[in-house]
């Protein structure tokens, strides 16, 4: 220092100074870029548990906004989400406090509170006095135990914090074992929080690779990401499922079914069944409408006739009763709902069956609202098992799929039911616009929409016997944009069979045009000061609807009903039946 001169002494210690600063600056740069952070995530914020008794449900590695519950040392599921995800015949009678699961011949029962080691249906629960499921703050959750007994899925919980993970029990895995001590990771990056921690030699799977980071699962059960060189000996395993389905057995036939339904307001009309037939011809099975619900216990009325039975076996023909909910003094929600009333209805139901030897059951619930549907589809589930123990044919009745019937759940029907009968018809009703009754587009439409949900070999697709009379007044002059055909302008609107129709037509001096798109003739013509409009079924509509059906391959088809029939149209059916 003593040959540096005085004056620059300061300056050389600010350099020294600057020099040490820029040092440890460096230091601290090149330690926060490249040292890993040893910060450990928040684990209940990470899977975003908010109470002790919560887990988190993670579906194929996704986490899901469901949580479940512990409850008494046993995790559970909300009963919607078990309903809506899982597996859709656990079913929850909220009204008498029951759960019940439609198995192919018997319905396993569990009262609120029953424990699930006093299931006879399940397996290894010895000692589980936890319930099978429990309402709390008016949300019911169901046992993952009783769940996974009946679902084709893994279930694997871990504790600290509680996870549920959910899988398909099939597909195919890649894993990999860790080379040495390392961390996982939220993200991919060594300044992620550290999710866990695994050894050398632990098995990992591999969700997904990125350049230098991999998403793994652990086998604790934990989701993250390690470097792509702490991984090694990759392998890829097929895995396939332990799980038996039960066999809900069909009396599906190995033939067409050819179904005509037999409207019946009394007794006597049992006595029309010969004269009905007469000139029948391709028919097999024939659906008198006998019972009907009387009242919200489940009981109902019955005009079943053995003797009308017997003649129509002497014909060759099976007998589908029908059971309806058209008293409209009857809440079909009141009598589904009550697990009580549904069984009277159908132990009663299936014993009237038997009684006068019927071969099967058709069932036409409609006017359905959504809040009845599960109930419904209950109800179809527990009448299989009756039907399936006594060799009875099930069948039930749907309207053309829409939005707004999607309740019908006609995929649960067709897993459980013989057949699903499409009713394509009433396009255009009494009280809507005027229009065809069944238009091919609709037909087709019906059918398409149905297959979505129901096998080929279990849809029959039903066809009309009748047409409808529109009426308008022929003074009334429609104001110009306005459609001349919507219901403000129909004066009425009435059902009749064939041959009224086409009478009503010639009488009235109407000139026929057939219309390519509806696959109907269309005739209008004008009495007494209105103006009648009808979209004709007849042989020929009728012939177009068969071969549309016959390019489907279906289970069968039906009619609506015996008796509006023109006689030409059963050399038609038979053709059909005989391709």
């Amino acid at each position: 220092m003593r040959n540096i001169p005085r004056r620059w002494i300061p300056a050389i210690i600010a350099i020294v100074l600057i020099a040490i600063i820029c040092v440890v600056a460096g230091l601290g740069y090149i330690r926060e870029r490249y040292t890993p952070s040893t910060e450990r995530a928040d684990l209940n914020e990470l899977f975003q548990i908010t109470a002790e008794d919560e887990a988190a449900v993670i579906v194929d590695d996704l986490l899901t906004e469901e949580k479940a519950k512990i409850h008494e040392g046993e995790v559970y599921l909300s009963y919607s989400y078990v309903s809506s995800s899982l597996n859709k015949k656990v079913y929850i009678d909220e009204r008498e406090r029951l759960l019940l699961y439609a198995l192919p011949d018997r319905v396993v029962q569990a009262a609120e509170g029953t424990a699930l080691s006093d299931v006879t249906d399940l397996e290894n629960t010895e000692g589980k006095t936890a319930p099978v499921w429990y309402e709390q703050d008016g949300t019911c959750y169901v046992s993952v135990t009783f769940v996974s007994h009946f679902t084709d899925q893994s279930f694997q919980f871990f504790e600290a914090p509680g996870r549920l993970y959910i899988d398909d029990s099939e597909g195919t895995r890649r894993q990999a074992q860790i080379l040495e001590d390392t961390q996982v990771r939220r993200l991919g990056g060594i300044k992620s929080e550290i999710v866990t921690d695994v050894t050398a030699g632990a098995q990992v799977e591999i969700l997904d690779s990125m350049d230098e980071w991999s998403q793994v699962r652990t086998e604790n059960g934990f989701i993250g990401y390690v470097r792509n060189d702490t991984l090694s000996g990759e392998t890829v395993t097929e895995y396939t499922s332990d799980f038996v389905e039960p066999e809900y057995t069909s009396l599906t036939k190995d033939y067409d079914i050819c179904l005509v339904w037999h409207q019946v307001f009394s007794s006597d009309d049992n006595n029309d069944l010969s004269s009905l037939l007469e000139e029948a011809r391709g028919v097999n099975t024939i659906a008198p409408t006998w019972f009907s619900l009387s009242d919200n216990e489940g009981n109902f009325t019955s005009l079943a006739d053995t003797s009308y039975v017997e003649t129509a076996h002497e014909r060759g023909l099976e007998v589908w009763g029908l059971i309806d909910n058209f008293n409209k003094d009857v809440s079909t929600y009141e009598v589904l709902s009550r697990t009580s009333t549904r069984t009277a209805l159908v132990e009663n139901l299936t014993q009237a069956a038997l009684d006068c030897g019927l071969d099967g059951i058709n069932v036409d619930f409609e006017s359905l609202t959504a809040d009845v549907g599960p109930h419904f589809v209950q109800f179809i589930r527990e009448l299989s098992v009756a039907c399936r123990q006594n060799g009875l044919v099930l069948s039930v009745d749907n309207y053309v799929p829409t939005s707004g019937t999607s309740f019908y759940d006609r995929a649960e029907q067709a897993a459980v039911a013989d057949y699903v009968i499409v009713m394509g018809y009433d396009e255009h009703w009494s009280t809507s616009d005027a229009g065809s009754t069944a238009s091919l587009p609709f037909v087709q439409s019906g059918i398409e929409n149905t297959l979505l949900e129901v096998p080929q070999n279990k849809l029959i697709n039903a066809m009309p016997f009748y047409t409808r009379v529109w009426e308008f007044d022929a003074s009334v002059q429609v104001p110009a944009g306005e459609d001349p055909l919507a219901a403000q302008y129909v004066k009425s609107s009435t059902a009749v069979g064939m041959d009224r129709a086409r009478s009503l037509l010639e009488d009235g001096g109407a000139q026929l045009n057939w219309n390519s798109e509806t696959g109907q003739y269309y005739g209008e013509y004008e009495q007494d000061g209105s103006l009648y409009r009808i979209w004709l079924e007849d042989a020929t509509s009728l012939q177009a609807k068969l071969d549309l059906t016959a390019s489907y391959d279906l289970g069968g088809i039906a009619f609506w009903k015996l008796g509006l029939e023109s006689s030409d149209v059963w050399p038609e059916i038979e053709a059909y039946m005989n391709r």
